[in-house]
This record gives structure tokens, C-alpha cells and sequence, in this order.
């Protein structure tokens, strides 16, 4: 217990010094300010003016360290888009990797007798962007509620943020020797892109790109890199010219043919393994309530079933109702929060259960 007070405390120490050095001389060259003041021969009203912008100044700093201190070391949402240095400390909080470096708990390569273990396919949705605790993503809900039901099974998570499903399927062949019963293919209306002539990296390449002033600042103050990319209008941008980069590629006919080719010969592959494959697809919950991608979700859905999947479970359907504010992670990461999640692991529960007994 003290190994670790120490440990926090040295790194703050260590992560915190330029500001501490900073209060340090400010409360010193305060002090001999105020001592230089009151020995002055000023008049009792510039005495005044000067303690004033001496206290102003003094406050100023200290507000601005108390603002950064609280962005680096208390300050807790993700970034939907990467861009923020917040975010880096958001994941060091709250993402750790496993033996096949997953965000998961250690797989176990060999598979226990009567144990019929699934495997979790999926971009940063299934990953778990934005949720804090690993055990509120779909796949742990579902894995403890299946658990809970007497059901002898393991979940494991293969979700891998930022990948498309180029990228889903390298990562299943990587993995496929620890010998899956059911595969979850989780779903999202960007995973059409190809891996290496995505539409969405130079958007997010370009925007996230600033002047050299901004950079210097950026790497130096947490505050400061908030502030920017808050009042930043390249920020909403981002979103509205990666959703329309997205769902153009649906329109996009050799793109599209070339995906469904694509899922087809995966699902064949798994097939021949003799494999389950249950599909759910999720929408862009800060699109709703006014989605404008119900058309596509039904042709992926077409495309699932005729490529032979066991089941596909469209999340569209229960949430086309609600406000994107009650689904989204956080103010500023537009990835599915705890609720979402809840309501996918009840929905799978509902078609795994029969595929167990």
C-alpha cells in the first residue's frame, strides 16, 4: 500500500513539475512583491494598484494550475475522435490489454472440457470506447448472464478500435486456434471501409492537424488542448464529413459488391469450422432520433442473412425511439454508453440461449 501511495505521488510529482515550480516561485516572488510594495514610497493608491495586479496576476496562475490539475488528473470522459490529450489519459485509466492483446482478461489457449467458448468480432464498439468498466460492455453482461443461467461458457472480447472488417477478420485469423463455438459479429455502418483506402483516416489525418503554436501549447497543457478542441469548429466537422464518408460507400457499388463478397466467403470460412454466427448491428446513436441510414441498415441486413448467419439482431429497432444524448458515452464520445450495451447482451442472451441447450 505505501509502494503504491509512493508510485502515485512520485509521478505526480514528476508529470506535475513545470506547474510546481511555477506556484513555488510565484508564492516566494509574491511575498518579496508585496514586501516591496508595502516599503515603497508609492501612494497609498498605486500601493493599491499594484497589490491588486500582483493578487490578480497571482490568482490567475493559480486558477489556470487548478484547471490543469484537474484536466490531467481528474477530468474523466474519452474523445470520441482521438484528438484530445484527455483522452490518452482515459485510456491509461481504464484499458488494459491481455495476453493477445485484447482488452479483455488472459485468453486460456487450451479450452476446457464441456465449455463452449464465443468469440466477440468488432470495431471500437465491441472494444468498449467510452465505457470505463470492461464489465459493462455487452460481451461481459452477456458472458455473467449466460453465467448466471448455469450455462458453462466463455466470452471472449476481439474488439479492436478503429478497425473495419478487413481488419475484424485478420484479427479472428490471428486468434482462430482458440477453437470458437459461436463467433458475435458485432456491426457498425463505417466497417465497409477498406483497410488501406479508408475515405474516414484522411478526414481525421487533416482535422486533427494544427498550427505550431497550438501544438507547442497543446503538448504542454492538458487545459490549454481542451479549451482548443472545444471551441474548435473542425471538431463537429470531423463527425458530419466522417458520417457522410461512411454511408457513401453503401452507394458506392464495386465498394459494396466488394464488401458483401467480403462477408460472404468470412461467414463460409466460419461455417466450414462449424461455427454459429450471430450478427448484431449497431447504429450511430448521436444520429438519433432522426436517423438517416434506416435503408441501409435494412440492405445489411439482407446481406447477413443471405451470406447464411445464424441470426441478426438489429440494434436500430429498440433505440430508434430514444434521444442521442441518453446513449451516447459522454458530452463528447459518441460511441455507445452502459445502457446500449445492456440492451445488446439482453438481445443476445434471448438467441444464444436456444443455440446452449
Amino acid at each position: 500500500m505505501f509502494f503504491n501511495l509512493w508510485s502515485r505521488v512520485s509521478y505526480f510529482l514528476a508529470d506535475f513539475f513545470l506547474y510546481e515550480i511555477i506556484i513555488v516561485f510565484l508564492f516566494f516572488f509574491g511575498l518579496f512583491a508585496i514586501y516591496k510594495v508595502y516599503k515603497s514610497s508609492f501612494s497609498e493608491k498605486k500601493q493599491k494598484l499594484y497589490l491588486l495586479a500582483i493578487f490578480t496576476f497571482i490568482i490567475l496562475i493559480f486558477t489556470f494550475s487548478a484547471f490543469e490539475f484537474y484536466f490531467r488528473y481528474v477530468y474523466d470522459e474519452s474523445d470520441g475522435l482521438g484528438f484530445l490529450k484527455v483522452n490518452e489519459r482515459w485510456h491509461k485509466r481504464h484499458v488494459v490489454y491481455n495476453n493477445y492483446f485484447f482488452r479483455d482478461l488472459d485468453f486460456n489457449s487450451i479450452k476446457r472440457e464441456g465449455v463452449v467458448r464465443i468469440g466477440v468480432l468488432g470495431d471500437s464498439v465491441a472494444f468498449g470506447e467510452g465505457i470505463k468498466n470492461v464489465n459493462n460492455r455487452f460481451s461481459n453482461i452477456l458472458e455473467q448472464k449466460l453465467q448466471n443461467a448455469g450455462f458453462k461458457v466463455e466470452v471472449y472480447n476481439l474488439g479492436s478500435s478503429g478497425y473495419d472488417t478487413e481488419g475484424e477478420i485478420e484479427q479472428y485469423q490471428r486468434v482462430k486456434q482458440l477453437n470458437f463455438d459461436i463467433i458475435i459479429w458485432q456491426y457498425l455502418l463505417n466497417d465497409i471501409q477498406p483497410l488501406e483506402k479508408s475515405t474516414g483516416t484522411p478526414i481525421i489525418s487533416q482535422n486533427s492537424q494544427t498550427s505550431k503554436l497550438v501544438k507547442f501549447l497543446s503538448n504542454r497543457s492538458y487545459f490549454l488542448d481542451f479549451i482548443y478542441w472545444r471551441f474548435s469548429t473542425r471538431y463537429q466537422k470531423t463527425f458530419e464529413q466522417l458520417k457522410n464518408a461512411d454511408l457513401a460507400q453503401y452507394n458506392n457499388e464495386p465498394v459494396f459488391s466488394q464488401h458483401q463478397k467480403q462477408i460472404a466467403d468470412f461467414v463460409d470460412s466460419l461455417k466450414r469450422e462449424k461455427q454459429k454466427i450471430i450478427v448484431v448491428i449497431f447504429p450511430f446513436v448521436h444520429l438519433l432520433p432522426d436517423y438517416p441510414a434506416k435503408g441501409t441498415h435494412t440492405r445489411m441486413q439482407e446481406v447477413f442473412k443471405e451470406s447464411g448467419v445464424d441470426a441478426v439482431i438489429d440494434l436500430l429497432a429498440d433505440l430508434e425511439t430514444k434521444q442521442a444524448q441518453d446513449l451516447i458515452a459522454s458530452r463528447f464520445d459518441p460511441h455507445p454508453n452502459e445502457y446500449v450495451h445492456q440492451i445488446a447482451a439482453d438481445r443476445l442472451f434471448e438467441i444464444i440461449v436456444p443455440l446452449l441447450k
